[in-house]
């Protein structure tokens, strides 16, 4: 059997599970390695071991996540279920209502943020559960638009109720960078700025849905790639899960009669337009895609700077959301490491060595272990090449003072070894301001603050 087989509503034994994703379907969530997919079972029955929730039209669920003793951890298939779209893994669901009987639910996303709730475990005892709101991928749509609209102004009708529309949307972009952007012509949005796309049909896959929705609307083929990402917006009338993929037009002339207008915008214009809410946060993705640059490099005096340390808000806050905020420094590490790469390749093309320039590279993508994040070069007198090891910082300015976190290793390697540079980068824009720290200067006078210590503590025998 083949995953394409299932059909919604249908139900089917746990053998044709096995037969189409592979593994054993022991479990409520299933991490199937052969076909890369995730597969959730939701049990309804009499004796179920999770408080799991379906809405009234069943087009949305809570579901909670793996561990059956003790506190659930973001871990494992947790973890799987939370990265799914980020890694692009599908996310089938599955629901019983009757032992060995497996409804097929459909494809699934997350529809926000997870959140903890206290739960008995199996043995009685009170724990917290990690809870997911999920949203199947190709909703019903119970109302029309018009009695949508008659009930919701007289407030019967529930968010829940509304039609969820699944989606695609082009961010075409053509050889100069420019993105094309439609107008909306009609509806509710009507002079709201968009990516043109359409609603995924029932059978489809994103990629399917999009070539055809572009074909139908632009008169155009084009080529689809990356995600750049997708937001949930709920609107008066209806909800909509948008995804939008980069794109490219590879044949046919855009014929267009369905947007009140078309346009070809820049990076710096994107900002400006006025996007319809579901495209905003997609908008900003892609933006923080873009290779940001180094517009200038700057310098500073340097005097006895006091010591600052987080506040216990910000300390907080980096506990409660660990994940997510190392995912944002990893995001931001790296797009830093790429201005400098781009900015180190330009200032040795400009000297005439682009020979240099081909070997600067991001060494942290490489290793951990060098220390450093970008190998470089430094030409000496027109003549004697000197390898540059460059730790990028991303740094802030508050109240004339560069902040930035070091640690004993990193500060070692840059007092003894004569070819470590430390580069801080803080943000202005969408690009970059860059100071080069000063090692005389550093380590003439005492910048350092301790945010943490190790604590030995010898115990008597």
């Amino acid at each position: 059997m083949n995953i394409s087989d299932f059909e919604i509503g249908k139900v089917y034994k746990r053998d044709d599970l096995i037969s189409a994703y592979g593994g054993s379907f022991m479990r409520g969530m299933n991490i199937c390695k052969k076909t890369n997919t995730l597969v959730l079972i939701s049990k309804h029955t009499k004796h179920r071991p999770y408080g799991d929730q379906l809405s009234n039209n069943s087009e949305q669920i809570v579901y909670t996540g793996e561990g059956l003793k003790g506190d659930q951890t973001m871990t494992g298939a947790n973890k799987a279920l939370y990265y799914a779209r980020e890694n692009n893994i599908p996310v089938h669901l599955f629901v019983v209502f009757k032992e060995t009987q497996y409804t097929y639910y459909g494809l699934v996303n997350l529809s926000g943020e997870p959140y903890f709730d206290i739960e008995n475990d199996i043995e009685g005892k009170p724990r917290k559960v990690i809870r997911f709101n999920l949203v199947r991928n190709s909703a019903y749509v119970l109302l029309t638009e018009s009695e949508m609209l008659s009930q919701y102004s007289t407030g019967s009708v529930t968010p829940m109720e509304k039609p969820v529309y699944q989606v695609v949307g082009a961010a075409i972009i053509d050889e100069n960078g420019k993105v094309l952007c439609a107008q909306r012509g009609y509806g509710s949005l009507m002079g709201k700025w968009e990516f043109p796309g359409g609603k995924i049909e029932q059978g489809e896959s994103d990629k399917e849905a999009l070539k055809r929705e572009i074909k139908e609307e632009l008169n155009i083929d084009i080529e689809v790639y990356d995600l750049v990402d997708e937001s949930y917006n709920e609107y008066k009338d209806f909800n909509v899960n948008l995804k939008v993929y980069k794109c490219k037009q590879i044949a046919g002339q855009i014929k267009d009669e369905e947007h009140q207008a078309l346009k070809w915008s820049s990076v710096e214009e994107l900002e400006d337009i006025d996007w319809a809410d579901a495209d905003k946060p997609i908008v900003e993705s892609y933006l923080d895609s873009l290779p940001a640059k180094i517009d200038d490099e700057v310098h500073y005096d340097y005097f006895q700077a006091e010591a600052v340390k987080k506040s216990d808000r910000e300390l907080v806050r980096e506990v409660q959301d660990y994940e997510k905020s190392q995912r944002a420094k990893q995001r931001s590490g790296n797009a830093a490491e790429l201005a400098v790469l781009l900015y180190e390749r330009s200032k040795l093309d400009n000297i005439g060595r682009p020979d240099l320039a081909d070997k600067v590279k991001q060494v942290s993508k490489e290793s951990s272990d060098l220390g450093y994040d970008v190998l470089s070069f430094e030409v000496v007198e027109g003549e004697l090449v000197k390898e540059v090891h460059i730790e990028v910082k991303s740094a802030k300015v508050s109240n004339k003072y560069i902040e930035f976190f070091i640690s004993e290793n990193e500060l070692n390697k840059f007092k003894n070894d004569d070819r470590h540079r430390i580069y801080c980068l803080f943000k202005v824009g969408r690009n970059y301001k860059l100071h080069e720290v000063n090692k005389t200067n550093f380590f003439n006078n005492n910048y350092l603050t301790p945010m943490t210590y190790r604590v030995r503590i010898r115990v008597a025998e």
